[in-house]
C-alpha cells in the first residue's frame, strides 16, 4: 500500500514516515500543487494527505485505487467532497488540531487591538511617551465590551472561554447551535443582524462553505459599529476583500486583523498590507511546535486507519465508509 503526500508545511515527515512504517505503508511526498503533477504521481496511490494542493474531480476522477483522502487541517474546501463521495473515497479532516493555537490567535489580536499596542509602539518610536500619547478615542476596558463570534464550533468556543477570563461578554451566531448549546459556554445566541449591531469586536470561525463565502461584505459592514473591528482567523474568503477595504476607505469600521486572505501570500502592494488600522499575520495562527507535530501524527494515523478497513476518527462523509463491505468499527 503507498499513500503520496502532495504538500506539506512541516520541516521532516520523520513521525508520519515512522507511523506509515510500522503498518507497512510505503510514503512518497511529492510538495506541490501542480495539478498535472498530482495527477500523474496519485493515479495509484491507496491514500492521499494533501496541504493546500486543491484535490478537485479532475484528481479524483483519475485516482484508480485511493481509499481515503486527508486534509492537513480543520478546513476540507479544497478537496471535492461530492466527487469524491461518488468515488467511494473517503475524506477526512483533523478538526480537533490547533484548537488553543487559533483561539489564542484570534484573543491576542483582540488584546492587541483593545489595549493599542502597536500605536502605544509607534508613539515611542516617535519619541513620545505617557498615556496621552496615544489616541484615547473608544478606548475602554475590556470587561465593558463585547466580542461577537461567527460560528461557534471548537475554536469559537475557546476563544469564548478565554474572553469571558477578561470579563468580556460574549454573543455567537451560528444556525447549528442550539441556545442552550451556547449557553453551556457562556455565550449568548443572537441573529446575525444583532451581531451586527453589538459587538465591538466581531470574531471569524465558520467553515469556508457556499453559504459563508463573503458573508462579510459592504452591506454586514454598514451594519457595524464604526468603532468595531474585524478579526479573521479562519478564512480568507469568508470576507469580500473589496468590500473591506471600501469600508476602511469610509470608516465604516474601525479596523481589521486578520491571519487569511483570498490570495495567499498577498501581493507586496495589497491594499490591505501596510494600512495603520489593519494587522495582517501570515496564516500562522494554526502554528506551535506542538500543534505540527499534532497534525502529522493525526493525519498518518486517520490514513492507517483507513487502510486497515477501520474508520477514520473525523469522516467528512461517513457514507462512504458505511457502504464498504468488511469494514470493522461500524457506526
Amino acid at each position: 500500500m503507498k499513500v503520496i503526500i502532495t504538500d506539506h508545511p512541516f520541516p521532516s515527515l520523520d513521525l508520519a514516515k515512522a507511523i506509515f512504517d510500522k503498518n507497512g505503508i510505503e510514503m512518497e511526498a511529492l510538495q506541490t500543487r501542480d495539478p498535472e503533477v498530482i495527477m500523474k504521481q496519485t493515479r495509484k496511490a491507496d491514500g492521499i494527505i494533501s496541504g493546500m494542493a486543491r484535490i478537485d474531480q479532475k484528481v479524483i476522477d483519475n485516482l484508480e485505487q485511493c481509499k481515503v483522502a486527508v486534509r492537513l487541517g480543520v478546513g476540507f474546501d479544497t478537496i471535492d467532497v461530492p466527487a469524491a463521495t461518488t468515488r467511494g473515497i473517503m475524506v477526512v479532516n483533523i478538526p480537533d488540531f490547533c484548537t488553543e493555537e487559533v483561539s489564542d490567535h484570534a484573543m491576542a489580536l483582540i488584546l492587541m487591538i483593545s489595549r493599542r499596542v502597536i500605536q502605544g509602539q509607534k508613539a515611542v518610536r516617535e519619541g513620545k511617551w505617557g498615556p496621552m500619547a496615544i489616541d484615547f478615542t473608544s478606548f475602554k476596558r475590556m470587561s465593558e465590551q463585547t466580542l461577537g463570534l461567527y460560528g461557534l464550533g471548537r475554536i469559537a468556543r475557546g476563544a469564548a472561554e478565554k474572553a469571558k477570563g477578561f470579563k468580556m461578554n460574549c454573543i455567537a451566531f451560528d444556525p447549528f447551535v442550539t441556545r442552550e448549546g451556547m449557553a453551556m459556554s457562556g455565550v449568548k445566541k443572537v441573529e446575525m443582524k444583532e451581531l451586527l449591531a453589538r459587538s465591538d469586536y466581531i470574531s471569524l470561525h465558520s467553515p469556508l462553505t457556499k453559504e459563508t463565502e463573503n458573508a462579510f461584505g459592504i452591506e454586514e459592514f454598514r451594519a457595524m459599529k464604526r468603532t468595531a473591528w474585524i478579526i479573521n482567523t479562519s478564512r480568507g474568503p469568508v470576507i469580500r476583500e473589496s468590500d473591506l477595504i471600501s469600508a476602511l476607505d469610509q470608516n465604516l469600521i474601525a479596523g481589521a486583523a486578520l491571519d487569511v486572505l483570498t490570495k495567499e501570500p498577498p501581493d507586496k502592494n495589497h491594499p490591505l498590507v501596510n494600512r495603520d488600522n489593519v494587522i495582517v499575520t501570515p496564516h500562522m495562527a494554526s502554528w506551535t511546535w506542538d500543534s505540527r507535530d499534532d497534525l502529522q501524527t493525526k493525519s498518518a494515523e486517520e490514513v492507517v486507519r483507513a487502510l486497515k478497513g477501520e474508520r477514520p476518527k473525523n469522516v467528512v462523509n461517513p457514507e462512504v465508509f458505511s457502504s464498504l463491505k468488511g469494514g470493522k468499527n461500524r457506526s
